[in-house]
């Protein structure tokens, strides 16, 4: 972990992409274009009443701009070393503001189930196995413990001064 700047840099947004035609950038404010409702950060929820915050616009143009500040730095000079890569044919950022609320209904709304899928801090101190590192998180390589039988499956960023361990993932 020696390379990155602190513990929490393995949790920073990661872009939002998709491997779908040949991979490409998954553009929030085009899908908002084209009919989906985007709102700000949950804030509180009261029976079937949602709130959240009133600025959607610095988020999305936030999470626009991480790849040139993060993104960039750090696959550019691959590029300029030479590396096979396509052209950067991303558009030009999107100046479209979609319409938002800082209210939902979801009675209303006709929405049914909400799954809770962001927004969490991770912490793993119930995990009562020798396999946290140093800041809490566990070890692993491309998600094996050292621990029989024990995976880490979807978290960002592996550990990767972690030696990789003699177990081999189960089948998938």
């Amino acid at each position: 972990m020696a390379d990155l700047p602190s513990p929490a840099a393995r949790f920073t947004c990661n872009a939002h992409v998709s491997g779908k035609d040949g991979g490409h950038d998954i553009d929030l404010r085009d899908f908002a274009r084209r009919g989906m409702r985007l709102y700000g950060r949950l804030e509180s929820a009261d029976g079937a009443t949602v709130r959240f915050s009133d600025d959607l616009d610095q988020r999305l143009a936030r999470a626009e701009t991480g790849f040139e500040k993060k993104g960039r730095p750090l696959i550019g000079p691959y590029i300029a070393a030479g590396i096979d890569a396509p052209p950067d044919d991303r558009p030009l950022a999107s100046t479209f503001v979609p319409d938002t609320a800082t209210e939902l209904d979801l009675n209303a709304a006709g929405i049914s189930t909400v799954l809770w899928a962001t927004g969490f801090r991770l912490g793993f101190a119930w995990v009562d196995v020798p396999v946290l590192d140093e800041w809490g998180y566990p070890r692993h390589t491309r998600g094996v413990t050292d621990h029989p039988g024990l995976y880490a499956g979807g978290l960002p960023r592996c550990t990767p001064n972690h030696p990789p361990s003699s177990q081999e993932p189960p089948p998938t």
